[in-house]
């Protein structure tokens, strides 16, 4: 588990997407825990690291996804944490709507993700934690959702980061809606571009520090 910055760390046992750990005064959560793959290496870097950030007390979903939600319930009932998931999203994986693409509707088949037992739907923006915020960024999936904590930005897929924290549109082949996923870029960069965000942590690229335009 690497240091970020602010309480924050990055698995490095994680499988599939990037994951990530804050911890704050008694709670802690994980971020996107990835495929069932890599649970036993993320358990085991989580209690290796309960000295330092508490034990894991939830676990926060950025959307469905097998690379990012596959773990969660299994990890639930492991470390009994709750889970937090966007309510659209939480449809689709009990089978209440289908998913909106082909794509997506043969990977759910092939390798399907259950809903974690008593999970938490995420509607509108609040907090899932203090200092842990949440806020819909729909478009990747209808569910998608961003977490910010103090000055760390978690994109899940909503948006491609440059290294320097600039944002693009994330694959199209992978985005449920792409006028409203692009909205979501927007939405995601005016955050970043107000100056509450030092760190963006997606899915998939590397880490990036954000680059201060007028320094």
């Amino acid at each position: 588990m690497r240091l970020i910055g602010q309480d924050c760390y990055q698995l490095d046992r994680q499988k599939g997407s990037h994951g990530f750990v804050v911890a704050a005064a008694g709670r802690a959560a994980v971020v996107d825990p990835g495929m069932s793959s890599g649970f036993d290496g993320v358990v085991a870097e989580l209690r290796a690291a309960e000295a330092t950030t508490g034990p894991v007390t939830d676990i926060v979903l950025t959307h469905y996804d097998v690379d990012h939600a596959q773990a969660a319930q299994r990890l639930r009932e492991t470390l009994g944490a709750t889970v937090w998931i966007g309510a659209a999203d939480a449809d689709i994986l009990r089978g209440r709507t289908r998913p909106r693409t082909l794509f997506r509707r043969a990977l759910q088949r092939i390798v399907p993700v259950a809903l974690p037992d008593g999970a938490q739907e995420l509607t509108g923006s609040g907090e899932i934690f203090p200092g842990l915020a949440y806020f819909p960024t729909p478009g990747h999936t209808p569910g998608h959702y961003a977490y910010q904590w103090r000055g760390v930005l978690f994109t899940g897929d909503a948006a491609r980061v440059a290294p320097d924290g600039a944002l693009g549109d994330f694959a199209a082949i992978l985005i449920d809606d792409r006028p409203t996923a692009a909205g979501s870029v927007r939405l995601l960069a005016e955050r970043i571009g107000a100056g509450s965000v030092d760190w963006v942590c997606s899915g998939h690229s590397d880490v990036a520090r954000v680059a201060r335009r007028d320094a």
